[in-house]
């Protein structure tokens, strides 16, 4: 009787440890079910939108040419991380990321890449005004006409546009990544910020006005326009600067700001 007893101890763990090892792989099971992404398409007729607005933290955001006159979303969720997507009384196609998770959600769980990005389709020549907040995540635009007004903010990642016309303002703005424009124009103007990042412009046109300001990074690249067509106001803090701190009587306004990094800017024909 006594060694039955002492060997009982042995058992009882043994027991727990069988226990504990079944649970955690049905809790290991259920999370992979929770988290594992599947693809969405929202499809819808772009007449019928006037304002396009999309916030999602921790994804990519890239805006191409939509094939036809529809504007398409792909988009990747799950359980634990979803879209809220409707249109508004005011024809405003809103676009939220919602997350349920709790800590065991981030322990072990390495999300692939193509799952964190939200592709926007939209035509060329599109009126409707668009608006993109994200962050921990790039925002790219191109080979895109748009008629409407852009708005673009991101933290810890990059902007990007290339081969993209926009007939209003264009509104751009990130923090410790960089800001790139290229073949870029805008009727209105342009007004770009980037925070711990340098700013790459090349071939950019702007009838209006054009603005580009950082802290600790560069402003580099070419600007399309002659020497007397714009009337320019620069400042480089603590860096060197090649263009004219005040210049007057273009029709054209440029205004560079850096504070802790260099200008080095060349207008083109």
């Amino acid at each position: 009787m006594k060694k039955i007893f002492k060997k009982m101890p042995t058992v009882i763990i043994m027991l727990s440890l069988v226990i504990s090892i079944s649970a955690c792989t049905t809790n290991s099971d259920s999370q992979k079910k929770s988290t594992s992404f599947a693809e969405k398409n929202y499809a819808i007729d772009a007449k019928k939108i006037e304002q396009i607005s999309l916030s999602a933290k921790g994804r990519t955001v890239e805006v191409i040419e939509s094939t036809d006159k529809k504007i398409h979303i792909k988009y990747f969720e799950n359980d634990k991380e979803f879209y809220e997507v409707h249109v508004t009384n005011k024809n405003e196609l809103a676009m939220k990321l919602v997350t349920n998770k709790n800590w065991k959600d981030y322990v072990g769980l390495n999300t692939e890449k193509a799952h964190r990005i939200v592709q926007l389709a939209v035509p060329n020549g599109i009126s409707s005004g668009i608006k993109i907040r994200t962050s921990k995540g790039n925002i790219t635009l191109s080979d895109v006409n748009l008629d409407g007004a852009v708005e673009a903010i991101t933290s810890n990642g990059m902007i990007e546009i290339t081969d993209t016309k926009v007939n209003k303002h264009l509104k751009l703005e990130t923090k410790n990544d960089d800001l790139v424009l290229s073949g870029v124009s805008a009727k209105n103007s342009i007004d770009a910020t980037s925070s711990n990042g340098d700013i790459q412009v090349k071939k950019v046109a702007v009838e209006d006005a054009l603005k580009l300001t950082t802290k600790n990074g560069d402003i580099t690249g070419t600007i399309i326009g002659s020497y007397d067509a714009f009337s320019i106001s620069s400042n480089a803090s603590k860096g060197k600067n090649n263009l004219p701190e005040n210049k007057k009587n273009g029709d054209t306004n440029l205004n560079v700001t850096t504070n802790n990094g260099d200008i080095h800017l060349e207008l083109v024909e």
